[in-house]
């Protein structure tokens, strides 16, 4: 959400906005009478819509010289800023083409959109809308429907009704005009990738943000290609990516045409943006300066382009908060000419104006931009009486230009409801706001509706309005659970960035139900908070897990039919409103026709009311996927929470943390005066000590975790629900943030002066005897995991999976499924491939390295005596994959699913924090595996044999593959390695558990064994082994592991001479329990 402080201003134009200006004009088309062919306007931007490319026709005996020298006027003063000049040729031209040429030639046709060009760049958009219309009826019928010409028509028009908000008919005619160039131009073709691009950007303004396809990465040297991919990664918030494009684009550009045209002005200008987009605000301000020296000397002062740098300038410093004055000589200067002393910012925002007003005529929409970035400036500075009258003109432009149910124009009035809000203008302020509101909610923009509803719940709270607040934080909380599904397809990174602009809606919510709450602690507001909280956990691993929900009945031809049709429904609904919304003002009939359709989508809105009832009812967890359900207190009391057990989870807020408690029949909220950093603080000191061990230094570091911090933790984050849990057999944690990357058993519950004294006696005595070994003070402490048995969750929805749509059992054909003993480095006759070695490296600091900077992973040969007694344990058929045999392409053969427990004991790297890019199905719901196009560099993966005759493979099993290749119907996996379980102690996504856990649940893994740190070899062998004995006695898992915990805190280990305790909670902690 914008901050509260700060006004909705019109950014500069983005990646996508120079595509949306570069309405290609249409090349004229000789016939008999040829004319030399000369260059085009050095004003066209690097990347531009297609053009038509020139037809020939019979050669006839027409004189057609008078039409390509007013195509070369038009064309000329369309690229000079020189708009009247541009129409008063235009239509020349046209009627020049209706005396000469048929009314159905390709050459009257290439007029009007020469017109229509004109019509767009002066922001008359009906007017550029009938010539586009018009051109595109003429190609349809000359050329051809699927003709290069009728693509280019088609785009032309899209980009019409995209400016005047019909998004959903601009998708509809930019679909079809990159259908038609994939197959005449192909997919790497610049005027494809335009298409493409122009697409993905009509896609995201409906919060479609991971339906449109990628532009081919290998745009080779084609700058148009390159900037339309530019815009394609910057749309997907993949900034670093486009600037180096954007860089490639500007090189090219000043090769080409040299450094000072308006073609490199262009590029330097889609560079600065980029840079604006990331935050880099003194690099963009260079940048900017030079597109505007460029521009302002080839194109002259007064044309638009040069009034589009100056705004991006002045947006630029107002970012940096560069308000300051002219320097003394220009003031004087200017006083002699008594022009007015401005700062830089506030001058730069006049003079665009000013250009614009003469270029472009006072009515046109680019000016509300400049007017609102304008008022927006002035009344920060407290010039809220000269900031009002400008915001107030940019409406009024906006209504008569776009309508009133625009976005642009639901944007203005939430600027202008803030200036009013700053001014006290209070009930003028709440009105405006309302109006915003609904006209978001009218024209069916959720981003919008997202952002107004958010802004005037928080004016109203800001007044102590908080009931009345409520519902519309809970709009907001709506749109953005509906835009998030609509990223689906999109990178995990790309996703976190679209949460992090918007997910402080879900913190501000849960401050407001917790004011409400304090007020009147019997109405149910505690409830409330554990449901938005239930919305904002671990996101991606919940829809993975309801996507292998839905994947169980998806093949159902009940389901497809119900389905299909609820898509229908939702398109006709979707091109309803957009019609609605943009009915022209002036059209005759206008009430009739908004009558009419308002019937329709009525209807259209009953009947699917009907369709997502029934879906409802036969398959809620695919609506659950498509419009996410929180979980409520209700679902975990009457349906998923069983007797014994207890709910613990948390939520970190800034300044306090909120604890629940949930039973059968109780809910216990707690507040704690804690602050999250104050947590995140004290469990990183104990994880950093932990890991110095696990990375191979001295045991005794290990001494460096205190207990009192542990039972800090305990005091603030346990205790106050300690009499809930009492006697509880199970409790099953969904932890946040930081806590996310700890296990709770090692929390000490008593830790005062006398066990204080106990415990530095214990350590002073130590010697390493096998009397008084090391570390064994450690040992008797209270630790909670000695009395309460813990099981971790994601997030509430994953318990929902579990108990509600569990997998389908099977009988096992196998009690063990064993990886073991891989081989990682060279011996004689097996190398590692080069491929590998790519791999390894791209996996970087996390894979352990030799001297000589080449990989050295420590082999694991114990792990073979681990698989084969635990083998021995279990008893039954058992198949274990060790050394040459432990391969990648075996844990993908298929075999798995086959398999009670499946153990994979070896090693483990983090890699990284986020999910490579996938290709999941559009639509919830279909036939369609997922699929990531490559390793990513960010991959967790367990490494298998890396060495020899691989079977295609590279060696490390990544979680791409574990979601992709791998089958499970294993009651228990143990991922016997290191860091399977968490982040580090530095990372935190907020996806709660690492994706090789996420991975593994998503396959099918009932639960799992998972470590949050490494542990010696032979602590985890002893733990295995105890695990799986205790299960054969009839253990469930869980109870199984805790008691093998336990069992370890007593155990002891010998180096040289020296004795070790293994009471450390770094030897019996590390193991946690995931699942059900």
């Amino acid at each position: 959400m914008i901050s509260p402080g700060q006004f909705m201003r019109f950014l500069p134009p983005a990646l996508g906005m120079a595509l949306l200006l570069a309405l290609g004009t249409v090349e004229a088309q000789t016939q008999s009478q040829s004319r030399t062919a000369r260059p085009k306007p050095a004003a066209k931007p690097a990347a531009q819509a297609p053009r038509p490319a020139a037809q020939a026709a019979p050669a006839q005996a027409v004189d057609d010289r008078r039409w390509n020298d007013l195509v070369d006027q038009a064309e000329d003063n369309l690229a000079k800023g020189s708009y009247a000049a541009a129409e008063a040729a235009g239509r020349e031209l046209l009627e020049e083409a209706n005396r000469i040429f048929p009314a159905d030639h390709a050459n009257t046709a290439a007029s009007h959109s020469v017109l229509g060009s004109v019509y767009f760049r002066q922001g008359r958009y009906p007017d550029a809308e009938a010539r586009f219309r018009q051109a595109l009826n003429i190609y349809e019928n000359r050329v051809g429907p699927e003709a290069a010409q009728t693509a280019s028509a088609l785009n032309n028009l899209a980009l019409v009704l995209e400016k005047t908000g019909d998004y959903r008919g601009a998708e509809l005619l930019l679909q079809r005009s990159l259908a038609i160039l994939r197959k005449l131009l192909g997919p790497d073709h610049a005027d494809t990738a335009t298409t493409m691009s122009n697409l993905g950007r009509v896609l995201d303004a409906q919060g479609k943000f991971g339906a449109s396809a990628s532009i081919a990465a290998d745009a080779g040297d084609d700058p148009q290609a390159l900037a339309a991919r530019a815009s394609d990664l910057a749309a997907k918030g993949q900034y670093r990516e486009a600037e180096s494009l954007q860089q490639r684009v500007v090189q090219i550009h000043e090769k080409a045409v040299g450094a000072e045209h308006a073609l490199t002005a262009t590029s330097i200008s889609n560079l600065g943006n980029v840079l604006y987009l990331q935050g880099k605000f003194a690099d963009a301000e260079q940048v900017h300066r030079r597109a505007l020296a460029i521009r302002t000397k080839v194109l002259g002062a007064g044309h638009p382009d040069t009034a589009t740098s100056l705004n991006n300038l002045a947006n630029v410093l107002f970012e940096q908060g560069k308000d300051e004055q002219l320097a003394p000589s220009e003031q004087r200067a200017r006083a002699r000419d008594q022009i007015r002393v401005f700062t830089e910012t506030e001058g730069l925002y006049r003079r665009a104006l000013a250009i614009q007003e003469t270029a472009l005529g006072a009515e046109h929409p680019a000016i509300a931009a400049t007017l609102n970035n304008l008022g927006a400036l002035l009344d920060q500075g407290g010039r809220h009486s000269e900031a009002e009258p400008l915001q107030r003109r940019a409406l009024a432009v906006l209504e008569k230009g776009l309508g009133p149910l625009h976005p642009d124009t639901a944007a203005t009035l939430t600027t202008l409801a803030v200036s009013l809000d700053r001014q006290g203008k209070l009930v003028e302020a709440e009105s405006t706001y309302r109006r915003a509101v609904e006209t978001s909610r009218n024209a069916g923009n959720p981003r919008s509706l997202l952002l107004n509803a958010s802004r005037l719940g928080f004016a109203l709270a800001k007044r102590g309005r908080n009931r009345e607040a409520l519902p519309f934080y809970r709009d907001a909380i709506d749109s953005l659970d509906f835009l998030y599904v609509r990223t689906r397809g999109l990178s995990e990174e790309t996703r976190a960035v679209f949460m992090g602009q918007f997910g402080n809606i879900y913190l501000e919510t849960i401050k407001l139900l917790l004011q409400l709450h304090r007020a009147n602690p019997n109405e149910g507001f505690d409830r409330q908070i554990l449901e938005i909280a239930s919305r904002n956990q671990s996101r991606i691993f919940t829809e993975l897990m309801r996507q292998a929900d839905v994947g169980r009945f998806s093949s159902e031809p009940a389901f497809i039919t119900l389905r299909d049709r609820r898509q229908a429904l939702q398109d006709r609904i979707d091109g309803l409103r957009q019609a609605i919304v943009t009915i022209p003002l002036a059209q005759a009939q206008t009430e009739v026709r908004r009558t009419d359709l308002t019937g329709q989508l009525e209807g259209s809105t009953r009947e699917l009311a009907i369709i997502e009832r029934e879906l409802l009812k036969r398959y809620p967890r695919f609506m659950e996927l498509t419009n996410p359900k929180p979980v409520t207190v209700d679902d975990l009391q009457k349906s998923l929470l069983r007797d014994g057990e207890m709910l613990l989870t948390y939520v970190l807020l800034p300044l306090e943390t909120v604890i629940f408690a949930v039973t059968r029949d109780r809910l216990k909220m707690v507040v704690a005066p804690v602050k999250r950093e104050d947590i995140a603080t004290r469990i990183y000191s104990v994880r950093r000590s932990i890991e110095k061990v696990a990375s191979g230094e001295s045991v005794l570091f290990l001494r460096e975790v205190d207990p009192a911090v542990l039972n800090g933790l305990y005091r603030e984050l346990i205790a106050p629900v300690a009499d809930i849990m009492a006697g509880r057999s199970k409790i099953i944690v969904v932890a946040d943030g930081p806590l996310q990357t700890i296990p709770l058993e090692f929390l000490v519950r008593q830790y005062g002066a006398a066990e204080e004294k106990a415990f530095r006696a214990a350590r002073q005595g130590s010697d390493g005897s096998a009397d008084r070994p090391f570390l064994a003070e450690y040992a008797p402490l209270d630790y909670l995991g000695k009395s309460f048995r813990f099981a971790y969750l994601p997030s509430l929805s994953t318990l929902t999976s579990q108990r509600l749509y569990p997998k389908i059992q099977t009988e096992s054909k196998r009690q063990l499924i064993a990886f073991a003993d891989p081989i990682f480095n060279p011996v004689v006759g097996k190398l590692i491939s080069a491929n590998t070695l790519a791999v390894l490296e791209a996996m970087g600091g996390s894979v352990p390295r030799g001297r000589d900077g080449r990989p050295n992973i420590p082999a694991l040969k114990e792990t073979a005596v681990e698989a084969r007694e635990i083998a021995t344990i279990l008893g039954g058929a058992s198949d274990l994959y060790l050394g040459d045999n432990a391969q990648e392409s075996m844990a993908k053969r298929g075999d798995l699913k086959a398999a009670r427990f499946v153990l994979f004991a070896t090693h483990g790297f983090l890699g990284g924090e986020y999910l490579p890019p996938m290709e999941a199905p559009v639509e919830p719901g279909t036939n369609v595996v997922l699929r990531a196009p490559q390793k990513s560099k960010s991959q967790p993966a367990l490494a298998l044999t890396l060495v020899g005759d691989l079977k295609g493979e590279d060696g490390m099993l990544t979680m791409k593959e574990v979601i992709e290749d791998v089958e499970l119907n294993a009651d228990l996996v143990a991922l016997s390695a290191c860091n399977t379980a968490g982040e580090t102690a530095q990372a935190n996504n907020g996806e709660g558990f690492a994706g090789l856990t996420r991975a593994f649940m998503y396959a099918g893994a009932k639960s799992l064994l998972v470590s949050h740190w490494s542990v010696d070899s032979l602590s985890t062998q002893a733990l295995m082994t105890a695990t799986f004995r205790n299960v054969k006695a009839g253990e469930p898992a869980l109870n199984a592991m805790s008691d093998a915990q336990r069992g370890l805190l007593s155990a002891r280990y010998t180096s040289g001479q020296y004795h070790f305790s293994r009471g450390h909670p770094f030897f019996w902690a590390a193991f946690v329990f995931v699942g059900d």
